[in-house]
This record gives C-alpha cells, structure tokens and sequence, in this order.
C-alpha cells in the first residue's frame, strides 16, 4: 500500500523509487577540485563547462539496456535532439554478477560507452550507486550479498562498505580517467541514490562519509553529490526555482517523462511534458535529466518484478530506436535552452515584464541576465489566447496556444556586430556557421513574422523583406503558406545574419549536424543520421518511418548557401507482417527430478537454501529431497516460500504450486518418495528506499524449515477486520473494547490514515482451533507501518518498519482452546499506512522436519545439443518446464532496419534466445506482447530461436511478428557546397 511511495500527483503515478527528503537532505552539490574547475564549475546560477556558461540538457539511458552495437544509434539521435550530456546507471550486478568476477567488456564496456559519448561531442553524468533502483532486479545489488552474514545495506557496516570498495576499485578507476578534466565526457558524478536519508550534500551518518572518502580517494574531481536533485514527473512544480541560499545550479537528474508502466506513445505525452520541460527553462532552472529518453530493454535476468523484457517507458526513443511524437518536443526545447544558455545560466527573477501584458489569464514571468533578457508568456488554460503586448509606444499582437510558455528575446548579443533587440516571434534555434549566424523561427500560417535587430555597422539586405533604417533591421512579416522554410538575409560588418522562418512540422524536421567542425542545418527530415563530406560534396543519411508514405524535400544552409539535396533513390519493400515459426523440437527439462539423477555439485543443507544461494542468477531452481511417509493419505508441505513453482513426486509431476501460498497439498502412498520442486520468479523486489539486512529480504525458491504433516491445509486467511481511530498513547492502555458505535469495517490494503500521519486500532477474532492444536502462527506479511499486537488484550509482540513480514507464534494451551481477539495498534508516519496484505494464521504446529535438501539454479544449457526430439503436440497437462527450438530466416534489405519480435502466445513465463542472446523475460507486464529481437542479433538468413517455458507450455502459437511501426527507411541524399 505505501511507501515504497505509490504517490499520486495531478493523476500521475510518481516514481516508486521516490523518498521524501529528510531534514537534513538537500539539492547541494559539492564543488569541484582546484585542478577540474577550469573545465567544469559552477556559482548560485549556472553551470560553467570549460569556462562557457553551459545549460545541461541531459537524456537518461542505461547502456546495459542496449547491445553496445546499437550504442551509437541511441546516443546519435539523442545528441541530433540538441541533447548535450547523457545520465546513467553503472548497474553493480551487471559488471559483478558472480562474486569477485567482473565484467567491463562488450555490453559492458563503461569505458568504450563514455568514449563514444566523448567522442559525439556530449558530457555525461555517471551515477555509480552502489543502489540504484531503475527497475532493475535486486536495486542492482548482486544476489550474493543476499549470503553474507550480518551484512546491511546502505548504512554503516563494515561487511557491505568492503564489498562496495571492491566493485568500486574497478569501476571508479574507469569513471575517474573519463572525467572532463581528463579529456573525458564526465562532468557530474552521483554517489548513492534516492536514499531515504542523504540528498545533496547531506551525510547524515558514517555510510555517506565512506562513500565520499571513497571517490575522492579514487580520484573523482569533478562535481558529485549523493542520491539526486528534484525528481518528479514536473520537477518545475510551482515555479520558485531561484534560491539565494544555495551555492549551486538548479537542476533535475529524474524528470520523469513518462512511465515504464507505458509501450509507445500516447496522445498528449509531447504536450504535457513539453510544457512541463519549459517551466524549468522559464523559472531559472539550470539544467535537467529526462528519465528516460531511452529506456531499451531488460535483456538476459535483469528485470524486476515490475516488468518484463521491455522497458520502453513510452520514452522519445522507442524500444527499438523509433522516434515518438515527445522526441521532436524536447529537440524544440533542449535547442532553445542550449541557444539561449548565456541568459539562462546566469539570470535572476525580473518582475519589469509584467505590465508588458494586460490579459490576466497570462502569467508573465522573465530571466534578466547580463547577456540579454527573455520574457514568457505563460497559457496555463486550454484555449487559445490572442494578447496584446505593449513594446516602447507600440503594441503588438501575439497569439500564445493552449498550455504553452511563448518566450520572447530581448537584447540579445549575436556577435560582434549584431544584437536581437526583440525576436517577438518563437525562436526555435540559433546556429553559427563561420561569418553566418542562422535565427530560425516557428510561426503557423497567418502569424506574425516579427524581429528587430540593431547593429555597429551600416547593414545592408538581400531583399524588401528586411527594412534597414540607419542601424536598425526589422523583420515585420506575416507568415505565408510555405513549401520550403522562408529566407531572410542582411549583412553588417563582415557578420551575415540569416532568419528561416518555418512553422512547427518543419521545425520538427529540422536538424543541425557538425560536420568537420561546421554546423550545417538539413531542414525536411524526420531523422538524419550520419553526415559526412568528400570532395566538397555533402552526403546525408536520412532516417523517415518505414510505413510513411511522405515524401519531402530536404534543404540544406551552409553557411554561405542553400540548396536543395538530391536523392540518391530508395527501394520499395514491404515488410511482411509475421515469420511462422515451425518443425519444432522439444527437450524434456525435468530431468533433475528424476528419481535416479546424481544431483552432483548440488549445494546441500538441512533446510532448503534461497535462489542464488549457489552463486546462480537465473530465476529458476530446483530442489530435491527424500520423504519417508509413514501411512498412505492426504500430507501438507509447509516452507517459507517466494514465486512460482511445480512439484514433483518420484519424477512425475504432482501439482502446480503458486509458492507464495506457503503450502502445498499431495497425495502421498506410504513408503520412501523422491521430491523434487522447480521454482520459478518474474524479478525481484527493487528495494526502494530500503535500509538494513537482505538476507531475509525477497528471498525466492523455497527456505527455512520445510514442514510436512499429514491433512490440512492448515494456512488460512483472516478476514471481518474492523478498525479504530486512535492516540498516540492509547497503546500503553491496550486495546478498547469492541463497540460497533467506535470501530468501522476494515478491508486490507486500505489506507485508513488519509496519507496523513496517525495511529489507530485493528480488530478481528481468529476462529476456535480444531483441538489438539498445540501452536498457531501468526503470519503478517506487511504492515504500515510500525505495529503492536495484543492477544485477547494482552501485548505479545512489537514490529517496527513497514513492508517487513513478520511472524507471532501462540503456544499458550488455554487461549488456543477459544475464539481470539486479536488487535493490532498501527503507527503511521508518513503517506499512506494500514496492514497492507492479508494476515494468515498456520495451524500446522510442531508438525515433522524435511531435512535432507540439495539445491541447483539455473534451467540448464540452452545451447546443449543432445536431448533433443521433434515436438510431439499435446493437449495443456502438468508437465513441467521444458525447451523448445525452431529456426527463422530473415533477410537484410539495403536501406532499411526492420525490428522483429517474438511474441509468445499460448505460452507461460520463460525466457529466449535469439542465435545464444537472451533477449529477456515473459511474459510481459506492460502493453506490449512481444520481445524486441536487437537488429544486430539477428542473422542475415537463418536465426535459431530457444524457449525456456517453466510451465511446459507448448509454443504451437508463437510467431515472429514485425513491428512495423518501429521499422526505418534510411536513403543517402548530397548536396554540392561549392
């Protein structure tokens, strides 16, 4: 129910991962070392990056969601979307998934990633954990930490800081050679993350203290802070960003655009966070972190319990790398803030802009800097407003859209020659190149076309468009109908100023790409890709939608000239809709509960051993052990359970068990029996916000003591729950006596607090037990969050923490022999609180031990050859899991990138392979059925694809489907600069 924090704000879900700032948290960062300043720095109102006032526009991806092949595709459309810097994880269970071996290759490659970054021209932002939530199994823990005992995380404790040391001295050393001051791309380092405790600057205790000891030991000389700054799905909130008492930036590294509950694009995704992102610009924001713009995909056993294979996020950039409508909203905004970031990184507050407007239904707000002002105009409602907007002893009409902030420029230096008196038309982007500065502008049709210039010089104009009186320029147009952007030209000194004038669809089409050090701006595509020049010849790769039948023609301005590209022609290609797969084969993967298999190298131990407890990461196992039962008939089997799993008896299936039910009823024949039960899990917990041990913390498979008694069940669920406001003290009282007239109707899972903190009674009466009961347990699996429990009015037990189980167990022979009243006196501190999940009571008592365990994780080989049959179709049974493998063929086509997807219909929850990669989980969580397959992956002609379905579901449904939506067309266009 809580706290994890499930925060609803204006209808829009929050991050789970969010914790509220304690008091001594902050949105500090501390400074960088003597020998970083000159590249990166920063004062109360900017970011300086190598001496430049620099406005970070940053875009959230993990490199371990994408095959490193595609790195470059992501990271190119993300710096063509004016992006300057990138934000990731350095996820702790990727590089160290088996204890002390660790990965820095391939996929894994931190080094070559942040290069790549380098390279491109961006900065990043290196967020090192070591927790780092992301929706990733585990936080990103490694599931061995799980084993170690008295090990706490994320608090002092000498077992976990060692361990963090040791993954630290090889990931650090990486981050630290790839700082800016270093020849590298990263200007911010955060340490830790959403920690309930330290934000900022703040080291509430020892664990913080190490950590930064840590990395300045290490070397990290740039600018770090720990857990992040204003994460929100509207970081902006009310606008008051300016803050005289802190040292540093405003900025954002979570702006939640979007939500990984979300598959692709919704309508009015491009509009909302666009606003959103100029609130940032308009109210003295600094900077700001999309998470995400990229969310890629849960590849191999790294996704959580919320979600599957994918996490697109509905993010700019698809799954697959396709671009949605948002993308081309912050291109429009990042390119503004980066054009205009002299302004922005060194303005305050001016209130002198507020008369400029009379119409009250706008909110007039202003950035006043030494470098120029900018005044926005603000349309908070859903209608259209036209206004009119007083400039010296004129007035001049404006039209501001539904929910847009329309900023206009004033006194702004464009060189040495040129100043933008007053650009009171939407600026989209300024772009030098060489003696050229190009102003493009975004109008509809009908609009004003309306800048004013003053220049040094005498300036002089290619056409009657452009008025020049004495050292004034104005341009006074209204915008026509166009085909093509509109050009206008004036010269002043040896300074040219170019103004395009275009209206929003050409804006979103437009790109600036650098290209031997020069800007040139290629207007009319929906993507462009790679530009290069040879023999003074311009050759771009243009990216458009495989299903658009558009067909628009590309411009290009140089600094000296315009002109059309020239098409170097495309194929037509239709992508088929489905690849069927066929001639299956199957192999039988139960083979370890066979009553004959050497379980060798199986870890043994007298009670069964949590997942992972052998080093294996998959989200599978199996358990084996002996029974002896003593007379032929109906057996409970008891043990602390988590996920899903079979058992089997003497190698044949016996029954599904959804373990988390605690129990599990069979059929037993007296004498000697093989057990064996797979268990399976869909993720582990991320742990937000969660401070202390693991070892007990969602623990999967089954553990602890495992039971078996003959009859049952003996679990049941209590319900007929009432509830009581109360005091803080009523609990030294104990519980009042049940009245209708005081107590109401409880149902679990509500929150009774109004997310308020509270405190107050719970009540229901635990039935009469069967006699012969000797023990009943207890078993709460949360509550919100600290509780007393009273039996028949007596206190018997105290918890504290929320989202914790705990058990109370009852021996006292007397109180078994009647109905119970059981109380629960909840404590609520923060959000909602209640008991979250159902409360059972265990009867089975002081039943016989199973003592004789082995354990193995993991499925098996998927690349092992033998075994293999032709699949025998068969109707659903209890099978237990198996493998199954087919073939596919695919052909690359010159020219296009077509994405394909497994989409498994008809079977259970499994993982796939595609020629030996995994491409991740199912079945999935979100809105979207299918697994993407990376292009890279894929062969040209025959691709082998393996299933591993844990409920032995056959695949006689599931087909290869193309997701043509996602599919690009890529043709090379030139264009002669001569």
């Amino acid at each position: 129910m809580k706290k994890i924090l499930h925060l609803f704000l204006t209808g829009i879900l929050l991050s789970i991962c969010t914790t509220t700032y304690s008091q001594s948290s902050n949105d500090h960062i501390f400074p960088a070392s003597a020998v970083a300043k000159p590249y990166i720095d920063f004062d109360s109102k900017g970011f300086l990056v190598n001496g430049k006032r620099t406005f970070i526009v940053s875009a959230g991806l993990e490199y371990a969601r994408i095959p490193h092949q595609l790195w470059y595709d992501r990271l190119l459309k993300i710096k063509r979307a004016g992006f300057n810097c990138i934000e990731i994880y350095t996820i702790w269970n990727f590089h160290e998934p088996t204890e002390g071996k660790f990965d820095f290759t391939g996929d894994r490659d931190l080094n070559a990633f942040l290069k790549m970054v380098k390279d491109l021209g961006m900065y990043s932002i290196v967020r090192v954990g070591p927790y780092y939530c992301a929706e990733w199994d585990f936080g990103g823990y490694p599931i061995w930490l799980k084993f170690k005992p008295g090990l706490k995380v994320r608090e002092p404790n000498p077992q976990f800081e060692k361990y963090v040391d040791r993954f630290f001295d090889h990931l650090l050393p990486i981050v630290t050679t790839n700082q800016i001051n270093k020849g590298g791309s990263v200007i911010l380092v955060q340490l830790e993350n959403e920690h309930p405790n330290g934000w900022g600057t703040a080291m509430p205790d020892s664990y913080f203290k190490h950590l930064q000891t840590k990395a300045l030991d290490a070397g990290i000389q740039v600018p770090y802070f720990f857990s992040g700054l204003h994460h929100a799905s509207d970081p902006a909130g009310d606008g008051k960003l300016d803050d005289a008492k802190r040292p540093n930036p405003w900025f954002s590294t979570e702006f939640w655009s979007v939500w990984y509950s979300q598959y692709g694009a919704k309508p009015g995704d491009d509009t909302l966070y666009d606003r959103r992102t100029w609130k940032i610009i308009a109210h003295g924001g600094n900077g700001y972190n999309y998470y995400m713009v990229h969310g890629g995909s849960n590849f191999g056993y790294t996704n959580n319990d919320e979600d599957a294979a994918s996490y697109d996020y509905g993010a700019a950039i698809g799954q697959a790398g396709d671009l949605r409508p948002i993308y081309y909203a912050f291109k429009r905004a990042a390119l503004f803030a980066r054009s205009f970031q002299d302004i922005l990184e060194n303005s305050a507050a001016d209130s002198s802009y507020n008369k400029r407007i009379a119409d009250t239904a706008l909110k007039v707000t202003a950035r006043k800097s030494p470098a120029g002002d900018i005044m926005f105009i603000d349309n908070s409602g859903k209608k259209t407003i036209s206004a009119q907007l007083n400039i010296g002893d004129s007035k001049k009409s404006l039209t501001v859209l539904p929910g847009e902030i329309y900023p206009l420029i004033h006194n702004f230096k464009l060189n040495d020659e040129v100043t933008l008196d007053w650009a009171l038309t939407r600026v989209f982007t300024i772009v030098k190149q060489g003696n050229t500065t190009t102003i493009i502008v975004d109008a509809e049709q009908g609009q004003a076309i309306d800048l004013h210039f003053n220049t040094k010089s005498s300036p002089s104009a290619s056409n009657s468009a452009v008025k020049v009186n004495g050292s004034l320029v104005n341009i006074s147009e209204t915008m026509p109908a166009i085909e093509k952007p509109t050009e206008y030209l004036f010269k002043a000194g040896d300074q040219t100023i170019r103004v395009l004038a275009m209206n929003r669809r050409w804006t979103d089409k437009t790109f600036v790409t650098e290209v031997n050090g020069q800007n040139y701006i290629l207007s009319g595509a929906g993507y462009i890709s790679n530009s290069t020049i040879k023999n003074n010849q311009l050759s771009a790769q243009i990216e458009s939608p495989l299903l658009s039948t558009e067909s628009t023609a590309i411009w290009l301005y140089s600094d000296k000239k315009s002109e059309l590209l020239k098409s170097g022609g495309q194929n037509t290609f239709k992508q088929a809709s489905s690849i069927a797969l066929n001639n299956w084969m199957a192999k039988d993967a139960t083979v370890f509960a066979n009553t004959n298999y050497k379980a060798i190298n199986w870890i043994k131990s007298a009670n069964p051993q949590p997942m992972g407890a052998d080093g294996d990461i998959s989200p599978d196992a199996w358990y084996r052990a002996s029974l002896d039962i003593p007379e032929t008939g109906k057996y409970t089997l008891q043990v602390n359970v988590g996920g899903r799993g079979q058992a089997f008896i003497d190698g044949k299936p016996a029954a599904k068990w959804k373990l988390n039910n605690g129990e599990l009823t069979l059929d037993l024949k007296k004498g000697k029996h093989t057990l064996a039960v797979f268990a399976g899990h869909d993720g582990r917990d991320k742990l937000a916000a969660y401070i202390g041990p693991v070892d007990q913390v969602d623990n999967k498979g089954i553990f602890g003591k495992a039971l078996i008694k003959k009859g049952g069940p003996f679990i049941s669920e209590l319900g007929n729950w009432y509830y009581a406001p109360a005091q803080k003290g009523d609990v030294s009282q104990g519980p009042p006596v049940f009245d209708t007239a005081k107590f109401k109707k409880y149902k679990i899972g509500t929150d009774v607090f109004n997310t308020k903190e509270g405190y107050a009674w719970f009540l229901t009466v635990i039935p009469q037990q069967p006699a012969g009961t000797n023990k009943l347990t207890l078993l709460f699996k949360s509550v919100d969050e600290n509780a007393t429990v009273f039996i028949n009015g007596k206190k018997v037990f105290h918890h504290v923490g929320w989202n914790q189980p705990f058990q109370v167990e009852l021996t006292d022979a007397a109180t078994l022999k009647a109905p119970i009243t059981l109380s629960v006196f909840i404590e609520n501190y923060s959000n909602e609180g209640g008991i979250d999940q159902p409360v059972k009571i265990n009867a089975i008592g002081d039943a016989p031990a199973i003592t004789n365990w082995q354990m193995k994780g993991g499925s098996g080989n998927p690349a092992d050859k033998n075994g293999w049959q032709k699949m025998v179709v068969k109707k659903d049974t209890i099978s237990g899991p198996h493998f199954y493998r087919s073939s596919f063929t695919t052909s690359q086509v010159k020219g296009k990138t077509l994405i394909w997807r497994f989409d498994p219909k008809g079977l259970g929850h499994g993982t796939v392979w595609v020629n030996g990669h995994n491409i991740g989980r199912y079945p999935e969580k979100i809105p979207v059925s299918s697994l993407y397959i990376p292009e890279c992956w894929l062969n040209n002609g025959l691709n082998q694809l393996v299933i591993y379905d844990e409920d032995g579901k056959q695949p006689t449904q599931s087909t290869i489907v193309a997701e043509q939506a996602a599919g690009r067309t890529i043709t090379q266009q030139n264009a002669d600069l001569n």
